[in-house]
């Protein structure tokens, strides 16, 4: 894997962070005073921003987990356990 996607994955789950953090703060303050419009515009841009950086971070892992798979599959390296029979040894 490059450096590209673990620098994507990390930039978008730290952009989740801060857009969810926008909209805890954001929330409280929807219900009353002048500026309820603008508080209400804010939430909602920093839900939609959530919600697509959240779905980028886990479509990146979830492309470079199956690439991994395939990778390994390919070369005949796959790592899942070896299942033994359920057999009893006779004394």
């Amino acid at each position: 894997m490059g450096r590209r996607p673990i620098v994507l994955f990390w930039g978008s789950a730290a952009a989740a962070v801060f857009f969810l953090g926008s909209l805890w703060i954001v929330a409280g303050r929807v219900g009353s005073g002048p500026h309820r419009v603008a508080n209400l515009a804010v939430l909602v841009i920093a839900a939609m921003g959530f919600l697509a950086t959240a779905f980028v971070a886990g479509r990146i892992a979830l492309v470079v987990g199956r690439l991994q798979r395939k990778t390994r599959w390919k070369e005949g390296t796959d790592r899942r356990p070896v299942r033994r029979s359920r057999s009893r040894v006779s004394r």
